[in-house]
């Protein structure tokens, strides 16, 4: 009985292959999912700012990301993040950025997709105490 059991059992580790293909699969699909995800960007909105609105002008940022295959993420999650960034860095310090605008475009290549995030905004000067006095 026991030889006749051994000759029917073809895994030699022990368990059910189809469970740990199954297991295996589980696994590779939850690490491509977690690679899905990205960080929601929040435009920082200030009550209490003084500025000029007579000297607005318009700043952007534009940031891109490719999909390998339609499926494998490159620097594609965190393009808003670095789209906002490149905004603010375009409006410089002292400036109050607001009006935002986001578009999105995307170019198919021959083994995935480019995703752009185009940000624009009106960029004006905040004013300081001394610049109040004026």
């Amino acid at each position: 009985m026991v030889a006749r059991l051994n000759e029917m059992h073809n895994d030699h580790g022990g368990g059910d292959p189809m469970k740990k293909t199954l297991t295996m699969m589980c696994v590779v699909l939850f690490i491509l999912a977690a690679g899905c995800v990205g960080a929601p960007v929040t435009f920082k909105s200030l009550t209490d700012v003084k500025y000029d609105a007579t000297k607005g002008r318009t700043v952007s940022g534009s940031a891109c990301g490719f999909q390998l295959l339609f499926f494998i993420p490159i620097k594609f999650n965190d393009r808003h993040e670095r789209a906002y960034a490149e905004l603010l860095n375009d409006a410089g310090p002292g400036y109050y950025v607001t009006e935002i605008s986001v578009s999105e475009r995307w170019t198919y290549g021959l083994v995935g997709t480019a995703y752009c995030s185009d940000l624009k905004a009106t960029a004006y000067p905040q004013l300081t105490a001394a610049s109040n006095k004026d």
